[in-house]
């Protein structure tokens, strides 16, 4: 992959540049350019985040453990995407999910400190940033906002939304229905009567331990 005016200018922080100022980048940011083959990692769940990563292309899947490691969910999602640009300040400095190639994967990645440079150089690549980062709180404080539901069939939508970086396609909630009934505060029973009814429906795929979501935004 080689990296281009074009290549940048498809980047979220780079919206709204023009020619110019992306070929000056071009020529001006060091850039580290990746392969990556088919399940080998791209970054790891603890990992300091020293650098912006973007993956390019192809597919990666993310997997996002709780804190007591009961869970996990993992995500299925196509290039282009910034990998957790909100980690690389802040209090939180490291990365909270495991992203691995699903297919073959190209990225490109740019140093904080060059990153730095890019926010004070230019007002479009700061305020894209910026709107990226507000984007990303806007919709954690939408979710924590929503009108609390009886529905059960609802109460696991909603769970796995909130749990989910990415608000589409699919999605593999690795959990026990003891666990998801404690985190629910329901019962078993419950759990077991509404994933079954789910499952039954094609809304999801239901195996021992783990609940397949083919498609989010279709639930």
């Amino acid at each position: 992959m080689h990296i281009s005016s074009k290549t940048l200018g498809g980047l979220p922080i780079f919206l709204g540049l023009s020619e110019k100022d992306l070929t000056d980048i071009v020529h001006n940011t060091r850039f580290n350019l990746r392969h990556h083959k088919k399940g080998s990692v791209i970054i790891e769940e603890g990992q300091p985040c020293t650098s912006l990563i973007c993956v390019m292309e192809g597919w990666m899947e993310t997997d996002t453990y709780s804190d007591n490691r009961t869970y996990h969910l993992k995500e299925l999602i196509e290039s282009t995407q910034m990998m957790e640009p909100d980690k690389l300040f802040g209090l939180a400095q490291r990365y909270r999910s495991t992203c691995t190639a699903y297919t073959p994967c190209e990225s490109i990645s740019i140093s904080k400190e060059e990153m730095t440079q890019l926010l004070e150089r230019y007002i479009i690549v700061r305020l894209n940033y910026l709107n990226l980062l507000c984007r990303m709180s806007q919709q954690l404080e939408e979710l924590l906002w929503q009108t609390h539901t009886t529905n059960m069939t609802e109460r696991i939508t909603q769970f796995i939304k909130q749990h989910s970086r990415y608000a589409t396609g699919r999605k593999i909630l690795h959990i026990k229905m003891s666990q998801l009934a404690d985190e629910l505060n329901v019962s078993r029973l419950e759990i077991s009567n509404t994933l079954n009814s789910m499952n039954d429906e094609e809304k999801i795929i239901l195996k021992r331990g783990m609940i397949e979501i083919p498609a989010l935004q279709l639930l």
